[in-house]
């Protein structure tokens, strides 16, 4: 593999300007999600949302609780 060119890539302008496309997509995108979740939370009660945090933390929890916490390093 080249030193100076560790991805092995032909045409440098062509690879940032849709690397740059793929950051704006990725952007709008988040942008998107961050906006239908606020409606979200607009609409749904407090009950409902504290629900659904629960089961989340829950989830989180099982998966984790057979790892054991080191606290030595």
């Amino acid at each position: 593999m080249n030193e100076k060119n560790p991805l092995n890539i032909k045409d440098r302008k062509d690879f940032l300007r849709r690397l740059a496309l793929s950051k704006k997509r990725n952007d709008e995108n988040n942008l998107r999600f961050v906006k239908l979740h606020a409606l979200w939370l607009k609409r749904t009660s407090n009950k409902e949302w504290s629900r659904q945090q629960k089961k989340i933390i829950d989830e989180v929890y099982k998966a984790n609780r057979h790892m054991k916490l080191n606290l030595t390093r």
